[in-house]
């Protein structure tokens, strides 16, 4: 099997002219319509397009690099309107370095980027449900955005914040020493930094001076305002306020250019060596040492005012998370579970879609209702969420509603005091209160008596219980995910389930399609299940034959993920020798007469070309992808085959 390679080819807004960025449209859909020939060549490539305000990235997985940089660069000058004399500097990156690259960009830390990285991460948003509309995104994609909305939700959750006084303080002297009167200064602010920012209200506002302010990025409008209003300029008035400026503010690389040891020579020439100091408030901006040879020049950090360079360690912190990602991105990018996330094995869309929703709730408490049939895998998603929240290391508490009775239940979620009722012999905490500062996941709750259903609509409103027997009202710290395997919305409708209640339950709302819609994931489960066992019953038992595959897809499973354990469980345990057969797997599967594909639809209109869809996909699947064998097994030439996988929309 041909191993993908993984590039991030693009350019930056530093590197092109004016002129150039202007002419580039802000429709991803172009670049879409462009790739979509190349990826009918490589069925298996992936290809998604961010066009943010800083940066042009194209983020592929791809068996040939070399020829597939040479499309995207063809693109580049197409998309950018260029002239044959006009030449523009790509990036180009591979593997590991392509991946960091673009994580870098999402949390903000990419010099390009400065800290604007709502930005990217919005605009990657927009790009992945087109290319997942257009199945140009698959698995490692999707794995890598996941993991960079992952990244982006920690960082902004352990960055630490410093206090800005001590710094602008120490600024507004240096300023003293250098120039005297600071009041007769001229002061400009370069770039966008919301983390260092603050350094520079501080000092404006303490001493009631102007700034001048530019920034590339498109979106800054409200970038600046506060109570001094700060005056923007444009890119073309940069060289003039060097010239004749004071203090410059660098918040991030925008216009570096004019930084380098050549421009900044010109510059101080321009001055005629009159004193120019340059506060460099971004991390990732680092000055060459030739700088420090131009008389009057003065150059200066943020780590020149910190105690212990407090802004250099977030950095290193940043960097360390990123490098722990980027570790285990290609830990499960070589191995052979290329479809797992955690405990969740997915190759479907939806279950993609979910895993970019499980990215983006883990790292709020907002409370979250999973619903789906029995056995499709709540209590996996819950723990999921719970796994990727700031909540990690407390606990994660599971109650089952349907399985105690009422009185029970409610003395196991809320406690008891000693003497409550009959056999409370003691005082008792309850599971909310083990789950203090942790999660509690509470499934089948649509089982549960109006009753109970009141109280845990207090805990949900003010954040508080009482134990059975006491009127002592007891603070809690909670994240409630619910689960269910009823329709809810029903049961409020047959006034079964408290409407407001309801309402509190579903801010997020988490729908698990049933194995049977989501056939791209049976064989990936399947293969995961059976490591699993083969493991705990120490047998070297390594895959399955093809009627076994063939098997396993055409079957209904009305029990779902459940069922399917069950089955490879038993099948690894009979498997004689390092293959599970479809003797091996139990009545039921084998015995099935229509497949499961067709059965689940004869009730509805189901056409021939809906039959053939699920047919080819079948064979694809049973077949990992192997178009030689399954254009051979259904008949047709290998080109015939891809036509209808593009005609049908199937995609690896």
């Amino acid at each position: 099997m041909t191993i993908m390679q993984i590039i991030a080819f693009g350019l930056h807004r530093h590197n092109i002219s004016d002129r150039v960025w202007q002419n580039i449209s802000d429709d991803n859909r172009s670049f879409y319509d462009f790739i979509r020939p190349l990826s009918e060549k490589e069925p298996q490539a992936e290809f998604m397009f961010v066009n943010s305000s800083l940066s042009k990235e194209i983020l592929a997985v791809v068996d040939e690099r070399e020829k597939v940089a040479s499309h995207l660069a063809d693109f580049f000058r197409k998309f950018l309107h260029l002239k044959d004399s006009e030449q523009i500097i790509f990036h180009d990156l591979e593997g590991p370095d392509a991946v960091k690259h673009f994580l870098q960009l999402a949390v903000g830390i990419e010099p390009v980027a400065g800290n604007f990285q709502d930005d990217f991460l919005q605009k990657t948003h927009q790009s992945i449900e087109i290319a997942n509309d257009r199945n140009l995104a698959g698995p490692v994609i999707n794995r890598i955005y996941h993991d960079a909305l992952m990244l982006h939700g920690k960082i902004k959750k352990e960055l630490l914040l410093f206090d800005p006084r001590p710094i602008s303080q120490q600024i507004h002297q240096l300023i003293s020493k250098i120039f005297g009167d600071i009041h007769k200064l001229k002061f400009l602010a370069i770039g966008q930094n919301e983390f260092t920012y603050p350094i520079v209200e501080q000092l404006i506002a303490k001493t009631q001076l102007k700034l001048l302010a530019f920034s590339s990025a498109d979106a800054n409008q409200e970038f600046y305002k506060s109570s001094y209003q700060a005056e923007r300029v444009g890119f073309e008035r940069l060289p003039e306020l060097l010239a004749a400026g004071h203090v410059i503010f660098r918040l991030n690389q925008d216009a570096r250019h004019l930084f380098q040891p050549d421009a900044l020579t010109r510059i101080m020439h321009q001055r005629k060596n009159q004193p120019l100091l340059i506060v460099n408030l971004d991390s990732t901006i680092i000055s060459e040492s030739s700088l420090n040879r131009i008389y009057n020049l003065y150059m200066y950090s943020i780590a020149d005012f910190l105690n212990g360079s407090l802004q250099t360690n977030q950095a290193l912190e940043i960097q360390k998370l990123i490098e722990i990602e980027l570790k285990s991105f290609f830990n499960w990018f070589y191995s052979k579970e290329r479809y797992r996330f955690g405990e969740i094995v997915a190759r479907s869309t939806a279950m993609e879609q979910i895993l970019e929703l499980i990215a983006r709730i883990s790292q709020t408490d907002i409370t979250v209702l999973i619903q789906g049939e029995s056995g499709t895998g709540k209590e996996i998603i819950a723990r999921a969420i719970h796994q990727s929240s700031p909540r990690r290391d407390k606990p994660f508490i599971v109650v089952n509603c349907g399985a105690l009775p009422e009185t029970l239940l409610e003395s196991e979620l809320f406690g008891h005091e000693k003497g409550a009722f009959t056999g409370a012999t003691y005082t008792k905490k309850g599971l909310f209160e083990e789950a203090h500062r942790g999660t509690i996941f509470l499934d089948e709750i649509g089982d549960t008596s109006p009753a109970l259903q009141i109280k845990l609509l207090r805990v949900l409103q003010e954040g508080e219980i009482k134990r059975v027997g006491s009127n002592e009202t007891i603070c809690i710290d909670v994240r409630l995910i619910a689960a269910t395997n009823q329709k809810l919305a029903e049961l409020v409708e047959g006034k079964k389930f408290r409407q407001d209640l309801f309402y509190r339950l579903n801010v997020v709302n988490i729908d698990i399609p049933p194995l049977r819609e989501r056939r791209e994931d049976i064989l990936p489960l399947a293969e995961y299940f059976m490591g699993k066992y083969a493991d705990k019953m120490k047998k070297q038992v390594t895959g399955l034959t093809a009627h076994a595959r063939q098997l396993l897809l055409n079957y209904s499973w009305n029990g779902n993920v459940r069922e399917l354990e069950n089955a490879i469980e038993r099948a690894v345990a009979l498997a004689i020798g390092n293959l599970v057969h479809s003797s091996d797997l139990p009545d039921a599967i084998r015995r099935e007469i229509v497949p499961g594909i067709v059965r689940q639809n004869v009730k509805q209109r189901m056409t021939l070309k809906d039959i053939e869809k699920e047919v080819i996909q079948a064979a694809l699947l049973a077949n990992d992808w192997d178009y030689d064998k399954v254009a051979q097994i259904l008949d047709i030439g290998r080109t015939t085959l891809w036509r209808k996988m593009k005609e049908y929309g199937i995609h690896r």
